[in-house]
Protein backbone atom coordinates (compact mmCIF):
# COMPACT_ATOMS: atom_id res chain seq x y z
CA UNK A 1 0.00 0.00 0.00
CA UNK A 2 1.02 3.51 -0.84
CA UNK A 3 0.40 6.03 1.82
CA UNK A 4 -2.76 7.25 1.40
CA UNK A 5 -5.07 10.62 2.69
CA UNK A 6 -8.27 10.36 3.95
CA UNK A 7 -11.59 12.13 1.94
CA UNK A 8 -14.74 12.91 2.66
CA UNK A 9 -17.55 12.08 0.42
CA UNK A 10 -17.23 15.26 -1.69
CA UNK A 11 -13.34 14.21 -2.70
CA UNK A 12 -11.83 16.72 -0.29
CA UNK A 13 -8.76 15.80 1.86
CA UNK A 14 -9.67 15.93 5.73
CA UNK A 15 -5.89 16.06 6.30
CA UNK A 16 -5.50 13.29 7.95
CA UNK A 17 -3.04 9.95 6.04
CA UNK A 18 -2.32 6.49 6.54
CA UNK A 19 1.27 5.31 5.67
CA UNK A 20 2.58 2.51 3.57
CA UNK A 21 2.86 -1.39 4.82
CA UNK A 22 0.26 -0.14 7.96
CA UNK A 23 -3.79 -2.56 7.61
CA UNK A 24 -6.22 -0.34 6.97
CA UNK A 25 -10.24 -1.54 7.12
CA UNK A 26 -12.57 -1.09 4.54
CA UNK A 27 -15.74 -2.00 3.44
CA UNK A 28 -16.04 -4.50 0.68
CA UNK A 29 -17.84 -2.39 -2.52
CA UNK A 30 -16.22 1.08 -3.94
CA UNK A 31 -17.58 4.36 -4.33
CA UNK A 32 -17.23 6.69 -7.37
CA UNK A 33 -16.59 10.02 -6.25
CA UNK A 34 -15.59 12.80 -9.13
CA UNK A 35 -14.70 10.02 -11.68
CA UNK A 36 -12.07 8.12 -9.09
CA UNK A 37 -12.69 5.24 -6.82
CA UNK A 38 -12.95 5.35 -3.58
CA UNK A 39 -12.75 2.73 -0.38
CA UNK A 40 -15.04 3.64 2.62
CA UNK A 41 -13.28 3.08 5.97
CA UNK A 42 -14.71 1.09 8.41
CA UNK A 43 -13.49 2.64 11.33
CA UNK A 44 -16.52 3.85 13.44
CA UNK A 45 -17.19 7.10 14.50
CA UNK A 46 -13.88 8.98 14.70
CA UNK A 47 -14.24 8.89 10.56
CA UNK A 48 -17.17 8.09 9.84
CA UNK A 49 -17.40 9.58 6.40
CA UNK A 50 -13.75 9.19 5.53
CA UNK A 51 -12.74 7.29 2.37
CA UNK A 52 -9.16 6.03 1.00
CA UNK A 53 -8.22 6.06 -2.89
CA UNK A 54 -8.61 2.24 -4.39
CA UNK A 55 -5.56 2.62 -6.26
CA UNK A 56 -3.19 3.33 -2.66
CA UNK A 57 -4.65 -0.08 -1.89
CA UNK A 58 -5.83 -2.27 -4.67
CA UNK A 59 -3.10 -1.39 -6.60
CA UNK A 60 -2.84 -0.48 -10.83
CA UNK A 61 -1.40 -2.90 -13.58
CA UNK A 62 1.03 -1.56 -15.69
CA UNK A 63 2.69 -3.08 -18.87
CA UNK A 64 6.50 -2.95 -19.11
CA UNK A 65 7.61 -1.47 -22.36
CA UNK A 66 11.26 -1.67 -22.08
CA UNK A 67 13.26 -4.43 -19.38
CA UNK A 68 13.45 -2.78 -15.81
CA UNK A 69 15.36 -2.96 -12.91
CA UNK A 70 14.33 -3.01 -9.32
CA UNK A 71 15.64 -0.16 -7.29
CA UNK A 72 15.82 0.34 -3.26
CA UNK A 73 16.75 3.72 -4.23
CA UNK A 74 17.58 5.97 -6.12
CA UNK A 75 20.93 4.82 -6.93
CA UNK A 76 20.65 0.95 -5.75
CA UNK A 77 19.30 -1.86 -7.15
CA UNK A 78 16.44 -3.69 -5.05
CA UNK A 79 18.21 -7.07 -6.35
CA UNK A 80 19.71 -8.08 -9.95
CA UNK A 81 16.34 -9.13 -10.85
CA UNK A 82 15.61 -7.57 -14.59
CA UNK A 83 11.37 -7.35 -15.60
CA UNK A 84 11.52 -7.98 -19.27
CA UNK A 85 9.68 -6.06 -21.49
CA UNK A 86 5.45 -6.76 -21.92
CA UNK A 87 5.38 -8.21 -18.20
CA UNK A 88 2.22 -6.66 -16.07
CA UNK A 89 3.82 -5.26 -13.17
CA UNK A 90 1.14 -3.79 -9.75
CA UNK A 91 2.20 -0.52 -8.99
CA UNK A 92 0.32 1.22 -5.96
CA UNK A 93 0.04 4.94 -5.92
CA UNK A 94 1.43 7.99 -7.80
CA UNK A 95 4.81 7.60 -8.53
CA UNK A 96 7.98 9.35 -6.48
CA UNK A 97 10.34 11.45 -7.55
CA UNK A 98 13.50 10.81 -5.96
CA UNK A 99 16.40 12.82 -5.24
CA UNK A 100 18.21 12.37 -8.95
CA UNK A 101 14.81 13.60 -10.19
CA UNK A 102 13.78 10.44 -12.32
CA UNK A 103 10.33 9.16 -10.93
CA UNK A 104 9.23 5.93 -10.05
CA UNK A 105 6.45 3.45 -8.82
CA UNK A 106 6.11 1.84 -5.77
CA UNK A 107 5.82 -1.99 -6.88
CA UNK A 108 4.12 -5.29 -5.26
CA UNK A 109 6.68 -7.46 -3.14
CA UNK A 110 7.34 -3.99 -1.29
CA UNK A 111 7.62 -4.12 2.13
CA UNK A 112 8.43 -1.45 5.09
CA UNK A 113 12.22 -2.88 5.34
CA UNK A 114 12.52 -4.29 1.32
CA UNK A 115 11.70 -1.06 -0.74
CA UNK A 116 11.12 -1.76 -4.65
CA UNK A 117 10.84 1.40 -6.97
CA UNK A 118 10.49 0.88 -10.93
CA UNK A 119 11.41 3.70 -13.00
CA UNK A 120 7.87 5.39 -14.37
CA UNK A 121 9.87 5.86 -17.78
CA UNK A 122 9.38 2.01 -18.53
CA UNK A 123 5.89 1.60 -18.63
CA UNK A 124 3.22 2.23 -20.98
Amino acid sequence: MHTAILYNDKGKSLGKKYYSYRKVSVLPNTVDINGSEYYKLALGDDYNEAYIKASNIDGTKRTLKRNAYVYATSKRRADYTVLIKGRIITTYGGSYKFRNGKRYYQVAGATATNKRYVKVVNFK
